[in-house]
């Protein structure tokens, strides 16, 4: 049986990490063009909203990581949505470490392969194809700890998480530990089907789907300094993060599960 979850595993991320090649393929044009244009069709995607090279984009995943215009959104004061998504679950995390999403149990132990228990509320964001797709700094960060956990790269749309067990412990993530104004922070950047790459904006050490198949730790003498609403990553596909805090701050947010938000939206009440 484990052969066969490692053989699933190797298939599902083969499958993402060429799906990802042929995202960035910028020839033939023609088909590029028509594959954006489809896209844009089937998940209403307006590009009112966003940078345009004068030439058009020259790849998918030039497209799917597209620019916002500069000043289209405003970072609000507080903690911000670091993303443009939609609110999949917050909360206490309970003393035993479990979070709930979707009316699924994880363990925060696994999901950040850590024994701390320090953290004590969480949030969860969902990125659909639709969504801008650079994930932002929520406030101030100081960068410690960089973490890559290696796992398989299954959909994280809603129908999946309520199906799979401890699905966002089993899919590839990369995780940036710290320090902030607003307590230890521990913010969670999960793969998913199709994500060619997490890749982060300040440093060229860490990146997810490349054959790896044990975790790595980045601890960082001089930590990154971050600052809110920088742009920390970008997903070449849809995905999701998770953002743990060591004290009550999402135990109520001003949103609705499901309620779909802004980057730069302020979460705490």
């Amino acid at each position: 049986m484990p052969e066969i979850t490692h053989n699933k595993r190797t298939m599902l991320n083969m499958y993402s990490r060429n799906a990802g090649r042929l995202a960035n393929m910028k020839r033939p044009r023609f088909i590029v063009n028509a594959l954006i244009r489809t896209f844009s069709r089937k998940y209403s995607i307006s590009l009112n909203d966003y940078i345009i090279p004068e030439n058009g984009f020259r790849s998918f995943n030039e497209f799917f990581t597209r620019n916002l215009k500069p000043g289209l959104r405003v970072i609000e004061n507080g903690i911000v949505s670091p993303v443009d998504g939609s609110i999949y679950s917050y909360g206490n995390i309970e003393t035993d470490t479990n979070i709930f999403v979707k009316h699924k149990k994880f363990r925060v132990k696994e999901l950040i392969k850590s024994d701390t228990n320090i953290f004590k509320s969480f949030i969860v964001l969902y990125l659909s194809p639709a969504n801008y797709h650079r994930v932002h700094a929520p406030f101030d960060m100081k960068i410690n700890e960089i973490l890559y956990i290696p796992g398989t790269l299954k959909s994280v749309r809603e129908s999946r998480v309520m199906k799979a067990e401890e699905l966002y412990c089993k899919n590839e993530r990369i995780i940036l530990n710290g320090d902030s104004e607003f307590g230890k922070f521990s913010f969670v950047l999960v793969g998913a089907l199709m994500v060619g790459k997490i890749k982060l904006c300040f440093t060229d050490s860490t990146q997810s789907n490349i054959k790896r198949s044990c975790c790595s730790v980045t601890s960082l003498d001089n930590p990154f300094i971050i600052n809110k609403g920088d742009e920390l990553v970008y997903f070449e596909f849809g995905s999701s993060v998770i953002l743990l805090l060591d004290n009550q701050t999402f135990t109520n947010i001003n949103f609705e599960i499901n309620e779909s938000i802004k980057l730069g939206q302020r979460l705490n009440t």
